[in-house]
């Protein structure tokens, strides 16, 4: 079907993903995703604007799903499946911006949907006939989790390297698809001597590494965060990546390789370690 050159429609077969589109003089144009995002990074200004363009218009079909709006998803579903979705946000080759607007795409178009349903951490109050007679740490696998068994696996491999690299967040552009921040170079304000929480904006602070944490939806994190509240995870799974997220928030790893130092004006070291601050000219 001839598509507008407004209109960028997409392909996929074995590993490869293609962008189709119709010029403004009806000329058909077709090329993968990967080579537009290398020679993009060549300096191609014209695949550039391809990019940032299909970019934007896959930011525009996830708003239109936002809060199940099925009018939307249900079409744009048909398009872009899990499969292809996973594809392209997994892959490596393709810039972290892109892959941030597929994760922010298999969140809205995918996940929260039909038939997921948030799942009460806690019930204090339950009918007798529910309560188990044995409980395990282990469970079975659905078709729900089959169907996003390679996402799952994606988001805990991510966290996981994110959390072991020698200094998480030291990558703005993977920040990107980690989580958007603004203003700085770390996720949290180093002169700040209370960390904020991943759901609240920061107060106000000002020093040598000021900024802002924004966390919008398209991003692993906020994928990770409704996987669990729609009970994709098990409970084993579920303390294995909960210990994962919580050396995110903390921003350490279990050598002091975290550990920010700076001077003040006064020319004294100061380190962060986690929510605390410590002197060097003290230990």
């Amino acid at each position: 079907m001839a598509q507008s050159h407004e209109y960028l429609s997409i392909e996929y077969s074995e590993e490869e993903v293609w962008l189709t589109w119709t010029d403004k003089n009806n000329e058909h144009h077709e090329k993968s995703v990967r080579q537009l995002a290398q020679e993009a990074r060549a300096g191609n200004a014209h695949d550039e604007n391809v990019l940032s363009y299909y970019r934007y218009q896959l930011k525009l079909f996830a708003r239109m799903c936002l809060d199940r709006q099925y009018l939307a998803i249900d079409e744009i579903s048909q398009q872009l499946g899990v499969d292809l979705i996973f594809l392209c946000m997994a892959d490596e080759m393709l810039p972290f911006d892109l892959r941030a607007s597929f994760c922010h795409l298999m969140l809205h178009v995918h996940v929260d949907r039909d038939p997921q349903e948030l799942v009460t951490p806690v019930k204090f109050a339950r009918l007798w006939t529910e309560i188990p007679t044995a409980i395990t740490i282990k469970e079975g696998w659905d078709d729900k989790k089959n169907k996003f068994a390679s996402t799952m696996e994606f988001v805990e491999d991510y966290l996981n390297n994110v959390v072991s690299e020698a200094v998480p967040f030291a990558n703005e552009e993977k920040n990107k698809l980690t989580f958007e921040v603004t203003g700085g170079d770390a996720p949290f304000a180093l002169d700040s001597p209370s960390r904020p929480a991943l759901h609240e904006a920061p107060p106000p602070c000002t020093g040598p590494a000021h900024l802002t944490l924004v966390p919008p939806p398209p991003q692993v994190v906020s994928l990770a965060h409704n996987l669990i509240y729609f009970g994709f995870y098990s409970f084993s799974e579920l303390l294995r990546l909960t210990r994962t997220l919580l050396g995110i928030i903390d921003c350490v790893q279990g050598p002091p390789a975290m550990l920010q130092a700076y001077e003040d004006p006064g020319g004294e070291a100061f380190a962060r370690l986690g929510p605390t601050w410590r002197s060097s000219a003290s230990s």
